[in-house]
């Protein structure tokens, strides 16, 4: 790997804002502090169409220096003027990120505003030659149909320009970085060799979780804390089952079907829902279960500020991650499970795409306990089963709680992810110049 030189400049486009969704603040601002701790200088855009509250900061972020565009307002996602807004403010993007005279461009996302950014300076290639810098894409959702589009509301028009710019996006990169296995295999099938694409799941950094648990200890929650955590909710002594979501990847009635399974085989256990859906899944869920009789079986926290939620979190005896078998879930790289794993509770998880990436493993030695357990996606009894037989035996939870917390410390920290961010800037650089350079005139 080519060792990072002191003139080598890195700007990162972030995709939206910083909240309330969490691609810009959990994964390329804490990646850019990692590459910018190499010795790179690192600095990130971000175009805060979703939250134009965040607009018109600059300020330095752990050696990167992280400026927000002053946006003046917010366009509806399903609107025509989005056809407006988005080039306009890609525009703008391309022109702050061209006056920091970068190298490399990391690109989060090929589509909307970002996607657009990247056309534009591929665009003025042509123009510029090797002056241009090179261009890397980092995917880390399925966006088109089989992906995002199906959770959205856009209308026909909008999800055809998603398609047409992933599509084109990841191809006509000079390298790109996903967050997924199935991510990666999608961009080879868009023509990009396996010398420029680049596997880099999401991982934590312990500064963006302050406490959350102890920086560079993996352990696992405290019986006090838990204890005092569940007498807040008043389930003292019930088993509890922690549901942590935004409702996209399953519909409502499997969490229903899940926690009725689970107690049927331990009387009074409880599911612990901490999360929201955008189209109100958290009231679906509990509207199923009173109609069916199981309101008692339920505890519906909702969003939780992100200063509350490891309190929360650590007051369930374990954890579930539900993953219908779909493109949008294979491609995904849930950074809730890593918080979990991160806290030490024992996950039960759907084998699907990177949950599987996560947890499943063996620990350092034969004789350690796995970093959670896989069950076939979608088998309710197997979930339960499994669910069931952690209840029951706190010794083992205490294990596989560690193991995972060990996993999440050792494997997935930002700063042992980087390299893979490097060695892709690398490769970026050596396509912008193989395909800039001059041909032979020939005699």
């Amino acid at each position: 790997m080519t060792e990072p030189t002191p003139t080598r400049r890195v700007t990162f486009i972030a995709p939206f804002a910083e909240a309330p969704k969490a691609t810009t603040s959990a994964r390329i601002i804490p990646l850019a502090r990692a590459v910018a701790r190499r010795g790179y200088h690192v600095s990130v855009i971000v175009p805060p169409y979703d939250n134009p509250a965040e607009g018109g900061r600059d300020r330095v972020d752990g050696g990167v220096r992280v400026l927000t565009l002053d946006v003046p307002g917010t366009v509806a996602e399903n609107s025509p003027w989005q056809a407006v807004a988005q080039p306009l403010l890609a525009a703008r993007v391309a022109r702050a990120a061209l006056a920091l005279r970068p190298d490399v461009v990391h690109v989060s996302k090929p589509k909307a505003v970002s996607g657009l950014a990247h056309a534009i300076i591929a665009g003025l290639r042509h123009l510029r030659g090797s002056a241009s810098p090179a261009v890397v894409v980092d995917t880390d959702d399925w966006e088109g149909d089989g992906g995002w589009n199906e959770y959205e509301t856009y209308p026909w028009w909008q999800r055809a320009v998603v398609n047409a710019q992933e599509w084109w996006g990841i191809g006509a990169a000079d390298a790109v970085t996903t967050a997924s296995r199935t991510l990666e295999a999608q961009a080879w099938s868009r023509g990009q060799p396996g010398s420029r694409t680049w596997y880099l799941p999401n991982g934590l950094d312990d500064a963006d979780y302050p406490g959350w648990w102890t920086p560079g200890v993996a352990d696992v929650p405290s019986a006090s804390d838990r204890t005092a955590a569940r007498r807040r909710l008043g389930l003292a002594d019930v088993p509890l089952v922690l549901l942590y979501t935004r409702f996209f990847e399953f519909a409502p009635p499997r969490a229903l079907a899940t926690i009725r399974a689970i107690r049927d085989r331990v009387p009074g256990a409880n599911l612990l829902v901490v999360g929201a859906g955008k189209f109100g899944q958290e009231r679906t869920l509990l509207e199923l279960a009173r109609a069916s009789g199981d309101a008692s079986a339920i505890t519906i926290a909702g969003w939780q500020a992100p200063a509350d939620l490891p309190a929360l979190l650590c007051a369930a005896d374990m954890a579930v991650a539900f993953a219908d078998d779909n493109l949008a879930n294979r491609a995904k790289c849930s950074v809730k499970l890593l918080q979990l794993m991160r806290l030490g509770l024992p996950v039960v998880a759907d084998a699907t795409g990177e949950q599987s990436s996560y947890l499943g493993t063996t620990g350092d030695s034969v004789t350690d306990a796995p970093p959670g357990i896989l069950v076939p996606a979608g088998d309710v009894s197997a979930m339960a089963d499994a669910a069931a037989s952690l209840l029951r035996d706190p010794i083992r939870r205490e294990a596989i709680g560690r193991a995972a917390a060990r996993r999440a410390r050792d494997h997935f920290g930002w700063d042992a992810l980087a390299p893979a961010a490097i060695a892709a800037h690398d490769a970026a650089l050596t396509r912008r110049d193989d395909t800039t350079r001059p041909s032979p005139r020939r005699a």
